[in-house]
């Protein structure tokens, strides 16, 4: 008799370390995929922004006023993208005659596209400076203080006198898309 009760006993351990070790593995199942889904929604999120949400949520923020946008056609009149580089660009500069802000981002196509379009951008902002050096110290000093930040697959340009916080806002897009 007391050997059928060990035997008993053995097979009931049996039975509920089988359990414990299911209930584990169907817990941490759970929370895999329920991690996962929570990647995917922030990585859903940040990756599905339009240039131009992005770009008039920076206005906003900023409380840029006067700003124009610049149609699709007419961007590469400013930045000289070369074809398929990126998938999508908005642009908004000053309409005013004393105001030199203008607002960018652009959308990679690759990140092997990212090096081309720096040098394009980079170029630009050069020209700019060049150009203003020496003429308008107001320009000269609003180009100067421009800002790029990229948060792949996004490219903000940030060409303001307050350049450091509109790149703070691009940034905080993402944040609180993670959050």
């Amino acid at each position: 008799m007391a050997e059928k009760n060990k035997e008993k006993l053995t097979q009931n351990n049996i039975a509920v370390t089988v359990i414990i070790v299911a209930a584990i593995l169907l817990i941490a199942a759970s929370l895999s995929v329920s991690l996962l889904n929570n990647f995917q929604d922030v990585s859903d999120k940040t990756e599905n922004y339009s240039t131009s949400r992005i770009v008039t949520t920076v206005i906003d923020k900023m409380n840029y006023e006067n700003l124009s946008k610049i149609s699709k056609d007419n961007i590469s009149k400013y930045y000289e993208i070369p074809d398929g580089t990126v998938t999508d660009s908005t642009l908004y500069i000053s309409a005013r005659s004393d105001n030199f802000t203008e607002i960018a981002c652009f959308r990679l196509k690759s990140q092997d596209k990212e090096k081309m379009l720096m040098n394009v951008i980079n170029n630009y902002i050069t020209e700019k400076t060049n150009t203003y050096q020496n003429v308008n110290d107001k320009a000269y000093e609003t180009v100067s203080a421009s800002k790029i930040e990229v948060h792949y697959p996004y490219v903000f340009v940030a060409v303001a006198s307050d350049s450091e916080t509109a790149v703070n806002e691009f940034n905080e897009l993402f944040n609180e898309s993670s959050n």
